[in-house]
């Protein structure tokens, strides 16, 4: 039989733009099963058929862990079933073990976009494509409805840094409210802090270090992070510590601009270990 269009099942190639990638447009519930697995059989045929119910508004994509070794050890999976919940290309919700129809019903009912979301999710899908200025306005008309929501002022920190305006994202950092969207905030706050340094845009002529870094950040507040994060890493390559940390900071409140739903991002984490490692 074949599955509805929003239930597929996905392999260690096809999990970043199936699963990561994709839920910046919708959430997407991770199955993590076993043919071997009796509970598993029961729980899987609830969630395809909550996926129906919902007409699309969530993937469902499912993994077979027997076939996907590298896969589930990647998702820090021991046991089976488990499931994770990924938004805007990160987990927001996990379980492991066996749900009641009831429980999978509100572990679903949680990731589902609210009223006046989509606003939000339009948003985070725009940046992903660089249609930074229309996604500003969609975030900002979110912010104003939701009176505030954490989510919304961070995807508005963000959208603010990518195209340099780091006066609003530091504002918006530091009055961020106690939320669960607090710690990302706090890691975007080296990028806001670097963009609003007075001394960026000085030229320095006897230290290349210090000359590399700043170009990165002014090449960043252009919104050619990419290469800023190149640039940057060839600074920490020559010193893990550089500015006594700033630097490392710096590549990754990057990384958390660019967010774990662009496709270069987990590349770039990589090479970062490699530096400091």
């Amino acid at each position: 039989m074949m599955m509805p269009i929003n239930i597929i099942e996905v392999n260690e190639e096809t999990f970043e733009l199936e699963v990561v990638t994709y839920s910046s447009q919708k959430p997407v519930v991770v199955d993590l099963w076993a043919p071997w697995c009796i509970p598993c059989r029961v729980q899987s045929q609830t969630l395809a058929r909550l996926a129906q119910e919902a007409d699309g508004e969530f993937r469902l994509a499912r993994i077979n862990v027997d076939e996907q070794i590298r896969l589930a050890e990647r998702l820090k999976v021991t046991n089976v079933p488990a499931i994770k919940a990924f938004v805007d290309g990160r987990v927001v919700a996990e379980y492991l073990g066996v749900l009641s129809e009831k429980n999978l019903r509100l572990f679903v009912d949680r990731i589902m976009p609210r009223t006046g979301s989509l606003l939000l999710v339009k948003g985070n899908s725009l940046m992903l494509l660089g249609e930074f200025e229309e996604a500003e306005t969609a975030i900002e008309q979110y912010v104003l409805e939701s009176h505030g929501d954490p989510a919304g002022l961070l995807a508005y920190a963000r959208v603010a840094l990518f195209q340099g305006k780091g006066k609003t994202a530091l504002d918006i950092l530091e009055h961020f409210p106690n939320s669960p969207e607090l710690t990302l905030s706090t890691v975007l706050m080296p990028v806001a802090k670097a963009y609003n340094d007075p001394e960026l845009d000085k030229i320095v002529l006897d230290n290349p270090l210090e000359s590399a870094f700043r170009n990165a950040i002014r090449l960043a507040k252009r919104g050619k992070i990419l290469i800023a994060l190149d640039g940057l890493l060839g600074v920490l390559k020559k010193d893990k510590n550089y500015r006594s940390g700033q630097a490392k900071a710096v590549y990754l409140g990057l990384l958390e601009v660019l967010s774990d739903a662009h496709p270069a991002v987990r590349q770039y984490r990589s090479d970062l270990s490699t530096a400091l490692f």
